[in-house]
């Protein structure tokens, strides 16, 4: 059974200042739970529904960290979710100080702000094989429950930093910074340099202007229909799409 001391700190996750004063953060979904214990993020505990021990008794075989069983009421009561049923982890946030660009394409995000669409490029970027993701500082946070939970696991690895774009961009010269706009090269006819940053913008207001004017060629995926904008994740994976067809080609 918890203490009120774990109750307190389970709590204190649920909110942003929290994670950060804590260090770490609730992985929560069966799913969520199963890509973990594969990973090598650093677990303090988890957390199960007596109701429902067939995943405890799964992860006490594979993982060494303790198990807590509460009744399912107080599951809910810690959860962030609408609904859990199974429970879940509370883990170490990793940290990269020595992030360096490994592959030749790498997403750039900037100031995306919605929890669903960050945890939707997360995975597409697991999917598509990019093992890295840039933030601006002011995209919303990658430890956000509501991210983790819409990684589907791929939060697991996907390594990640926040920078200032502009100083980013200034110290990678050497990669083209391609940007998604409504008004760019035709994506279907456009030719992949070398090397680059596919940068993304914000749900409404597209990519800064700062941004903007550090971009060396801009991209577009056309329309044949009459809806007004794509989704920024559902853009993020038609680009990813393009990209990898270039790449293997």
């Amino acid at each position: 059974m918890l203490t009120n001391k774990q109750i307190k700190l389970i709590n204190s996750l649920h909110s942003k200042k929290g994670r950060k004063e804590n260090d770490l953060f609730l992985v929560e979904g069966e799913k969520s739970l199963l890509e973990l214990i594969k990973s090598d993020f650093v677990i303090e505990f988890f957390v199960f529904s007596e109701s429902q021990p067939e995943l405890a008794n799964q992860i006490s075989l594979v993982s060494k960290a303790p198990i807590y069983l509460e009744d399912a009421e107080n599951i809910q009561k810690l959860s962030t979710l609408v609904n859990n049923q199974i429970g879940f982890a509370v883990v170490q946030q990793k940290k990269f100080p020595s992030f360096k660009i490994q592959d030749r394409y790498t997403i750039v995000l900037d100031g995306i702000r919605d929890p669903g669409n960050l945890g939707t490029i997360i995975r597409i970027c697991d999917w598509y094989g990019f093992k890295q993701l840039v933030l601006s500082e002011d995209c919303t946070e990658f430890y956000n429950p509501k991210v983790i939970i819409s990684t589907m696991g791929s939060f697991s690895r996907i390594e990640f930093t926040y920078v200032d774009l502009p100083s980013f961009f200034k110290a990678h010269s050497e990669y083209k910074k391609i940007g998604a706009v409504l008004n760019g090269e035709n994506i279907h006819h456009y030719q992949f340099p070398e090397k680059g940053f596919i940068i993304l913008g914000n749900e409404s207001n597209g990519i800064r202007e700062e941004i903007m004017e550090c971009l060396d060629e801009r991209i577009t995926i056309p329309a044949f229909g009459e809806a007004e904008s794509l989704n920024v994740g559902i853009s993020t994976a038609v680009i990813a799409d393009n990209l990898k067809r270039f790449i293997l080609s």
